[in-house]
């Protein structure tokens, strides 16, 4: 009979999984499952140094050294997205830098190991500078060339021993080192923790999703992705000043080894990659079975180890956790969720009165290589009008809206917001200033609920001191507050869209810039955005300019109508006049014979 895993999976998931409605209720049981897990983590832990053994002790020690690794892991690979094979490079800073301290300087042991935690930590900030200008596998491969360099920088290098290493003398006992493992791994799942359960780990996971659209609403992206990287350092080089006085010896093979970072993604991905469990679960598990194993079954312990992690990793993606979501446990519930999403009951706040330029366009022209996508365009959106801006495919609407909201640059002119120059400042600062806009293909973080992409962009808006009610109104004003808990992938396309719309006005901002905000809408759909572009000025937006294909949606709501083709401007003026327009037909369809 043959087993189709996925048939399972869903079998499971309609079986047991209910579906996640309210949060008061629905994370209820998952908090105390978690609870009663860490609970009795504790409990035993406290009971390893007292009753077992030399050698349970040792393996005590082993898996909180590797669940503190695999944690640190998870915060650079599993929550920003940036696959690492390198992350023993910190471990090893970490185990030299405790070592040279101490026999160098005479500081204590545990002082010396919080310092080559700050030592890993700007040696993270240094490097990161560097490293997170890599993406994918060309980052992977970077960080493991870093290792290499490192071991033979540090083969070397006698102030530190050279290839022959250092000899440490045997000050601490495997208690001692037992219980200040236990600190690192406790302070390895309070950071992750706290990037998944808090506002500013939202902008962490919304950078790994889709880093473009997270700066779009004010995420500043270079930081954060600096910040996880500096966090995921700490642990690992804490760890190794411990492992090195443990061992009593350090050499650079032994502190740079390359296979320590393969168990550990392993581990993690067992256990559930990006999940606050995964990282402890897979490194338990995992080792506890490759111990018993060696035990009964020497010769096959490899093959039999390798079969069953592919076998979980292949029939449930999502790792140990990947299971116990399917059963309604170990669920992350969402950030700053209220157990019922608040009614906004909020008056109109009208945009300030005035008839100036909000953003304007000089003389600007973008080339990419030999491609001028834009040809020296000039135009403005003046306070209180909507604008749309019509062409062909290929004419340059969307490279227009990339420029204004910082995401291409300028070969020439320059791009005004308000009377002032935002042609240097980056695409975040431009959001924050109010600046909003929507993609022609939706950038939505799929790993967050329709609540937190609206609360991430709320958070670093206007009204960020207020970003849950924000994010309500939002939601509220474009219709998708019952669907505020679902994942953006349960959404129809025009509700993706509908929520790209609900990030925007999120920002509370002055101008709006609407990618083709109406494709792929039903026309009930494209109704209710229509009712929220008349009212824009009600809503506190100054004005608002879209790119729109489907002209009879927005022709009698628009003030003007600015047509691009092959990049440059060609008509411009009131909607009924510009659709007359011979050369504007002419654009569309083509040369009438």
């Amino acid at each position: 009979m043959n087993l189709d895993t996925r048939q399972i999976g869903r079998w499971l998931e309609r079986r047991f999984a209910a579906p996640l409605r309210d949060t008061a209720t629905a994370t209820r049981g998952p908090r105390l499952l978690g609870i009663a897990i860490l609970l009795t983590v504790i409990v035993a832990g406290g009971i390893v140094p007292i009753f077992s053994s030399a050698y349970v002790l040792q393996l005590a020690t082993d898996l909180l050294t590797f669940a503190a690794l695999a944690y640190s892991w998870n915060i650079i690979s599993g929550c920003t997205g940036y696959l690492s094979f390198g992350q023993v490079s910190f471990f090893g800073i970490g185990a030299y830098a405790t070592s040279v301290l101490v026999l160098r300087t005479g500081l204590p042991w545990y002082i010396a190991a919080v310092a080559a935690a700050a030592v890993g930590g700007v040696a993270a900030a240094l490097l990161g500078t560097v490293m997170l200008r890599l993406r994918g596998i060309m980052f992977a491969l970077g960080m493991l060339g870093l290792a290499r360099i490192i071991v033979v920088v540090a083969s070397d290098w006698d102030f530190i021993g050279a290839a022959g290493g250092l000899t440490l003398p045997a000050q601490l006992t495997p208690v001692a080192v037992y219980l200040a493992m236990w600190v690192a791994v406790v302070a390895a799942f309070a950071l992750n923790y706290f990037v998944l359960h808090s506002g500013w780990g939202l902008s962490v996971i919304g950078v790994r999703d889709e880093e473009t659209a997270a700066s779009a609403i004010g995420v500043p992206t270079s930081r954060i992705k600096t910040a996880a990287f500096i966090m995921s350092a700490l642990a690992p080089a804490a760890v190794g000043g411990l492992v090195a006085w443990n061992r009593s010896f350090i050499d650079p093979p032994s502190a740079f080894d390359p296979s320590l970072d393969l168990q550990v993604i392993v581990f993690v991905l067992f256990g559930g990659i990006g999940t606050l469990w995964g990282p402890a679960l897979g490194t338990f598990i995992l080792v506890l079975i490759g111990e018993q194993l060696w035990a009964y079954l020497p010769d096959l312990q490899l093959a039999l180890y390798g079969v069953l992690v592919i076998a979980v990793v292949l029939a449930f993606p999502g790792g140990v956790v990947g299971i116990a979501n399917r059963l309604g446990w170990l669920r992350r519930r969402p950030v700053l969720a209220p157990a019922t999403l608040p009614v906004v009951s909020r008056a109109p706040h009208p945009a300030p009165p005035g008839d100036g330029n909000i953003i304007e366009v000089r003389d600007l022209t973008v080339r990419f290589g030999g491609l001028v996508a834009l040809n020296s365009i000039s135009l403005a959106v003046r306070r209180g009008e909507m604008v749309s801006i019509i062409g062909a495919n290929g004419a340059g609407k969307t490279t227009l809206f990339n420029a204004i909201t910082g995401f291409v640059k300028p070969s020439e002119g320059g791009v005004f917001y308000q009377g002032k120059s935002v042609s240097a400042i980056p695409s975040y600062q431009r959001a924050r200033q109010g600046i909003a806009r929507t993609f022609q293909i939706p950038r939505l973080m799929e790993s967050l609920t329709v609540w937190e992409n609206t609360l991430l962009a709320a958070r670093y808006g206007k009204r960020g001191g207020d970003a849950v009610e924000q994010a309500a109104w939002a939601l509220q004003t474009v219709k998708l507050d019952g669907l505020w808990l679902e994942p953006p992938s349960k959404l129809s396309p025009g509700q993706q869209r509908r929520l790209e719309m609900a990030r925007a006005l999120a920002l509370d901002p002055t101008v709006i810039l609407l990618d083709e905000v109406m494709a792929g809408m039903t026309r009930d759909e494209q109704g209710e955005i229509r009712a929220v572009l008349r009212n824009f000025r009600e809503l506190g937006v100054a004005a608002v300019a879209g790119v729109e294909h489907i002209i009879s949606a927005i022709a009698d709501i628009s003030d003007r109508m600015i047509v691009l083709d092959r990049g440059k401007k060609i008509a411009e003026g009131q909607p009924d006049v510009v659709l007359r327009d011979p050369v504007v037909i002419e654009s569309y369809l083509g040369k009438v014979s």
